[in-house]
């Protein structure tokens, strides 16, 4: 073999070298590279040489290795090298290994505490690690297989310990707690009070405290909360944003370090603790944050336009809801609450929502109460049991972010808004109102952190769908998602598909008049006049118009907006309604004309001669008056 052929022979066998496959061994698994990643390649110059010296080598000559050549006919070394290239990058499973190690974690199993074993930090050392499998390349191996280079550091608890320290804590409650509140005395399990307890690493030693939420009301639940001389329920009211109880003359369990108190008892492995009731003279906020209801939890706010009939229905309805105490639990639905809406309970007639299109109803307006009761609910944390979003968009139900898709709608009797309290405390619904906004605002104890984690929107058809994802995170430190879904039409009564939601007949025609004739009657109407801005008949138009007499029922049928009705009695009075008529059907009847009745026309009166007038006697010409004669003139006397 000449010298160009064994070069092209060697770059051949170097190009196939370079796919040699590498195995590293890890304790979570075998990571596969070749030794091309790694950063190992034949060297085509030294083996060139070595070839054509045919000598024998040590097997670690640095900075080169020689291997058995992978030729068929005859042997030789290859010469293979360990690249200097600070640009090679590790295999990424291998710099994704635990820099620090996992504690021991302590949870509450099926009443019992018990712990999930730690883990070691995995460090490794790439550069020991390619050096290994160089090193194994030396031999001729393939495929390569090394053991990963790494350090183990332990975590600061063993498992030994973190055992020891769950069992210590299942012993100190194995007899529960006896929990005594003046007359009142209750006895908590161990596996509740275990439940109480969150566990933590402090100065990398294992300790516990307790859920003040859930202790706090867990004792209100069991021991009543308010302890009254009768069974009164607290009326709480809320001025310049300031609670108070009126009409409460008690005392309430319990004082603010009775949590400590619980704390302290389990500690030294009692099995009882006597905790002190406040009296209404030590001060409102304590017995407020004894019943639970001490603070503003969530508030929401929405605008309307000042003065409207719907701004009447939606104070009305927040006057009637104000003061209302969802129970610990417990479950508020506004249908429910409030029952249908009437004018006997004041509400008037105003704009409502009905299948996708806008029109009036008693009542109408309150899905505004609807929507910012849910945003206060939905930021409260509390469930959503019932709720359905508008079909329509309006920006002033935006949420205080200006997201869309945070609302509720509320009809009677459905659809309706029911919303389920699920912390331990009371939760006060105190609604306020100006001319131009309504707020909702809700008072308890602050249970479950709570936001929007994610909300897109996409497009379906021509509706928009907002999907929105609230979490909660709860004082456990778990976690809850759940997901709301809004559509919206693209327009008042126009659906996804671009047609109307609820295809029917016109409306009836309106201001119909009458003119009267012999046997008949002509009838005048205009076209139908619908309700708010959605015309039905731009996607169904009017075929025909039917006027009808009665009595008798005679009619007459045009496209025009007037037609003549014959054959009627005359002398006898009728009155007409006018009905449309579209490809869905026919409308409602008009109101009806006013009352005419078809007479003969008169037969004409002749006209008589007319006298002629009798001709005057001509007017005699007068005779002329004679100039007078003038005297002569006397001659005077000499």
């Amino acid at each position: 073999m000449d010298p160009i052929e064994l070069s092209e022979v060697l770059s051949s066998i170097a190009q196939n070298y370079s796919s040699t496959p590498v195995i590293i061994q890890t304790d979570f698994g075998d990571i596969q590279t070749t030794t091309g990643e790694v950063g190992i390649k034949v060297h085509i110059e030294e083996t060139f040489k070595k070839v054509l010296e045919l000598s024998d080598v040590p097997l670690i000559a640095e900075p080169f290795h020689w291997v058995k050549n992978l030729f068929s006919k005859r042997s030789s070394p290859i010469a293979v090298q360990l690249l200097d290239d600070s640009n090679y990058e590790f295999p990424e499973m291998l710099t994704m290994s635990n820099l620090e190690a996992i504690e021991p974690v302590w949870q509450v199993e099926n009443g019992q505490v018990t712990f999930t074993k730690g883990i070691p930090a995995q460090i490794f050392n790439p550069a020991a690690i390619r050096r290994s499998i160089f090193l194994a390349a030396a031999t001729g191996a393939s495929p390569i297989v090394v053991d990963a280079d790494a350090t183990e550091i332990r975590p600061a608890i063993s498992d030994s310990e973190a055992a020891k320290f769950a069992e210590g804590i299942n012993g100190l409650t194995e007899a529960g707690l006896t929990i005594i509140v003046g007359q009142r005395t209750h006895t908590f399990s161990p596996e509740e009070i275990r439940n109480w307890l969150i566990f933590s690493l402090k100065e990398e030693q294992p300790t516990w405290k307790l859920n003040y939420p859930l202790v706090r009301g867990a004792i209100g639940d069991q021991l009543g909360g308010i302890v009254a001389d009768k069974n009164e329920v607290p009326e709480i009211v809320v001025k310049d944003g300031e609670l108070s109880i009126v009409n409460l003359s008690a005392k309430a369990c319990c004082e603010e370090d009775s949590v400590d108190l619980i704390y302290q008892a389990i500690s030294n492995g009692d099995s009882s603790v006597n905790l002190e009731l406040i009296d209404i003279t030590d001060g409102m906020d304590e017995l407020l944050m004894a019943y639970g209801v001490s603070e503003l939890i969530s508030e929401a706010t929405t605008p309307h336009p000042c003065c409207q009939s719907r701004v009447t229905n939606i104070q009305r309805f927040a006057e009637l809801i104000q003061g209302t105490i969802i129970g610990p639990g417990d479950s508020l639905s506004l249908n429910q609450a409030i029952g249908e809406r009437t004018e006997a309970k004041g509400f008037v007639e105003a704009g409502v929502i009905v299948n996708g299109e806008l029109t009036e109803d008693v009542g109408g307006g309150i899905s505004q109460f609807a929507t910012t009761f849910f945003q206060a609910a939905f930021y409260g944390g509390l469930d959503i049991v019932q709720y359905f979003p508008h079909t329509i968009w309006f920006s002033r139900y935006a949420d205080f972010e200006g997201r869309k898709g945070i609302e509720s709608t509320i009809s009677w009797p459905s659809p309706n808004l029911e919303v389920k309290n699920i912390s331990p405390f009371p939760i006060l619904v105190w609604p306020t109102w100006t001319s131009t906004s309504l707020t909702v605002s809700l008072y308890s104890t602050q249970y479950a952190e709570t936001g929007v984690s994610n909300q897109r929107s996409t497009m379906s058809d021509q509706c928009e769908i907002i999907t929105t994802t609230r979490r909660r995170l709860l004082p456990d430190a778990s976690e809850e998602l759940d997901t709301f879904t809004a559509r919206y039409q693209p327009e008042n009564g126009i659906g996804c598909n671009g047609e109307p939601t609820y295809p029917r007949p016109p409306d009836p025609p309106m201001n119909v008049e009458v003119e009267t004739g012999d046997s008949q009657i002509t009838v005048f109407w205009d076209i139908p006049e619908p309700e708010g801005d959605f015309d039905i008949t731009e996607y169904f138009p009017i075929t025909s118009y039917t006027a009808t007499a009665s009595p008798g029922g005679n009619s007459c049928t045009t496209t025009e907006l007037s037609c003549v009705i014959s054959d009627l009695e005359n002398g006898l009075a009728y009155t007409f309604v006018v009905i449309a008529t579209n490809s869905e059907g026919d409308s409602e009847d008009s109101e009806p004309s006013i009352e005419i009745t078809p007479a003969p026309t008169p037969e004409p009166t002749p006209t008589p001669e007319p006298t002629p007038e009798p001709t005057p006697e001509p007017t005699p010409t007068p005779e002329p008056t004679p100039e007078p004669t003038p005297e002569p003139t006397p001659t005077p006397e000499p």
